[in-house]
């Protein structure tokens, strides 16, 4: 009962704080994200009112809804393909932007990357020179930072400071449990006998510079290629936004699907209800003089529930007479008969074919 009422008061007082400033602020983030390409946005910008409207009424001549449940699926998917359209576009204009920047920016780009990378280095020192020995601009910024604990080693005889050993030891990847009590500049055979003393650091960084000059020269040439397709726009390799807005798309394609399965799109009626328009499109203004009826509008008049058609195509052997109607539940037992003994004769020439070989 005790942890119970903690539990209850600690869920109070997160309530309490999360409806503060930083939800709100929060919550105007979100909407000023949803406005600024209008693909999580419940509402539709004005400029593409008349877009929606000629969508719609697209979609609703087209799967002939015949009530009100339909007619909002229907709308739903309209918008959906829209916002699909903007996705697209949108999608478009930052791979061409992404393409410039790979023109202009290559180098500043990569440096940051660089930089982020980098911060991780105390943490996880392993992982992370290995990410940076794998890049032109990586290996870069290995060579400055051996550079200057190699000139820190030159104008300083007492050698290293503290920081800076854990600077080279990271710089080496060595774990942390075998730092104690030795220097990083100490090198070491598969044996783990020592190749080169403690007693000149600076020898050792630059010995390090060099290894890492040619790794620099192996890794130019990667980098010259991937920021050539990067250019054509011809990699996949997505920026963030990218993938934010293909994470939108799929969703968009998820809810468009879901809408039309759910409307029924198989119609057998030949037009819409006439009581039923588009929740996006006025209503019409009412005419002094009525209108002919069209042949549609007589079809639906005229329309009898005995003359619909099976749900599937008829063999020549199932239909039936002229002025008959066909038998639909007559003609699908049939069917699934036939197939039972289709599939039973088939099971019977493999027990055949089994018997013979084990004869």
């Amino acid at each position: 009962m005790i942890v119970s009422q903690r539990r209850i008061e600690a869920n109070r007082r997160n309530s309490q704080l999360s409806s503060g400033p930083k939800t709100e602020e929060g919550k105007l983030k979100s909407r000023a994200n949803a406005l600024k390409h209008g693909l999580c946005a419940s509402v539709v910008v004005a400029e593409d009112m008349a877009l929606v409207q000629q969508r719609s009424i697209e979609f609703f001549e087209t799967f002939k809804p015949q009530n009100e449940v339909h007619v909002w699926m229907i709308d739903q998917a309209a918008l959906c393909s829209i916002k699909i359209e903007r996705s697209q576009r949108i999608e478009r204009r930052v791979r061409d932007k992404i393409a410039l920047r790979a023109e202009l920016m290559w180098d500043h780009d990569r440096r940051f990357e660089v930089e982020v990378t980098a911060r991780s280095l105390a943490k996880d020192p392993a992982a992370t020179v290995e990410a940076l020995r794998g890049t032109l601009h990586g290996c870069e910024w290995l060579i400055a930072r051996w550079a200057l604990l190699a000139h820190a080693a030159d104008i300083q005889p007492e050698g290293w400071t503290d920081d800076q050993k854990r600077l080279a030891f990271d710089l080496l990847a060595t774990p942390h449990g075998f730092r104690d009590g030795r220097q990083p500049c100490v090198e070491i055979d598969d044996e783990g006998r020592v190749i080169e003393g403690a007693g000149d650091p600076a020898g050792f960084a630059r010995r390090q510079i060099a290894g890492l000059k040619e790794e620099r020269d192996i890794a130019s040439n990667v980098d010259e290629v991937e920021r050539a397709l990067a250019m054509t726009d011809l990699t996949n390799e997505g920026s963030p936004e990218l993938r934010r807005l293909r994470r939108y798309e799929s969703k968009l394609h998820s809810t468009l699907r879901w809408s039309l399965k759910q409307a029924e799109i198989q119609s057998p009626y030949r037009c819409a209800d006439p009581s039923l328009r588009p929740h996006w499109v006025a209503d019409p203004e009412p005419e002094l003089k009525p209108e002919p009826k069209t042949a549609d509008e007589l079809a639906f008049e005229n329309w009898n529930p005995t003359e619909l058609q099976p749900p599937f195509d008829l063999e020549p052997d199932e239909i039936p007479p002229d002025g008959q109607n066909p038998d639909i539940p007559a003609i699908a037992a049939q069917r699934r008969d036939k197939k039972f003994r289709k599939d039973e004769a088939r099971r019977q020439s493999r027990r055949q074919k089994v018997e013979k070989l084990r004869a």
